[in-house]
């Protein structure tokens, strides 16, 4: 009695893909890094740089164990590294550029901070983090499995956003002493709930979807679109709470939303990843 040998194929399309967003990140994560660390004590830095990279590693190693390193580690590098270096570079000038029009503007201050972290803030980003998501999903077609391998390559993307982002932040919190750092901290690693990998893996999600169930091209194109703007409304309504919650309470209510998004994405995203299919699966 013989056993089929199921062979994974090779996208040298992807390897292709990873190899030239790797290429492109490694250079631009450098200067954002250097750009927040600049000026600042190496015990800052380790600070800052320490308190960032324990909310990603924990996030990478949960990817891990839910989606197996697939569809290739190269892929998995390549979207961790573009969310850091690429579409961060790519948020940091877009969002100077509009907030400074936006700000000369005649819309009053308390509306320029909204219409900036509400509306402009998370299309430039997700654009950005976007970019990276397509270009990685398209090129893995092949060797896609499911939808939500798409999601865990755009959670990737949003996971090193998040990194490279937080040690700005974590750098600026650290001006006032380790009780600064805690609170920013607090918010946006703990109470905030991996954002980012959330919104750019439901695009990704439906990216892959696009390309591994739609019957034609405009439902692929419905899907995606969807799953963008779905991706900026979830984005939208993470920085608006900012602006509604009550100040006493403010934790509280920040992550009395967030965390169940975080919970519900969790549970979605493992059971994508691990429901058999029939057609396809003992």
């Amino acid at each position: 009695m013989t056993h089929a040998v199921t062979i994974r194929p090779r996208s040298w399309a992807l390897v292709a893909c990873s190899l030239i967003l790797i290429a492109l990140s490694v250079r631009a994560a450098l200067y954002e890094l250097t750009e927040a660390l600049e000026g600042i004590s190496s015990s800052d830095a380790w600070l800052a740089v320490g308190a960032s990279m324990l909310s990603a590693v924990v996030g990478l190693v949960f990817l891990a164990w839910a989606a197996r390193l697939k569809p290739t580690m190269l892929s998995w590098l390549a979207a961790f590294g573009w969310g850091t270096g690429g579409a961060l570079i790519f948020a940091g000038y877009g969002n100077t550029v509009i907030d400074s029009a936006v700000a000369a503007s005649n819309l009053s201050d308390d509306a320029v901070d909204v219409v900036t972290s509400v509306v402009t803030g998370p299309l430039v980003e997700e654009i950005g983090k976007g970019i990276g998501v397509l270009a990685l999903v398209l090129a893995a077609r092949k060797v896609l499995d499911r939808p939500a391998q798409g999601g865990v390559l755009g959670a990737l993307v949003g996971l090193g956003f998040a990194w490279g982002e937080d040690v700005g932040y974590y750098v600026s919190a650290l001006e006032d002493g380790m009780s600064g750092l805690w609170q920013s901290f607090l918010a946006r690693a703990l109470l905030g709930a991996y954002g980012h990998a959330i919104f750019t893996g439901v695009f990704g999600y439906a990216l892959a979807w696009a390309v591994l169930r739609a019957q034609n091209v405009l439902v692929g194109l419905l899907a995606a679109a969807g799953g963008f703007v779905a991706a900026l409304a979830l984005h939208a309504q993470a920085n608006g709470i900012g602006f509604l919650a009550p100040e006493d309470s403010w934790n509280l209510t920040y992550g009395a939303i967030e965390i169940p998004v975080l919970v519900v994405s969790v549970a979605l995203l493992v059971w994508g990843l691990r429901r058999h299919r029939s057609t396809l699966e003992a």
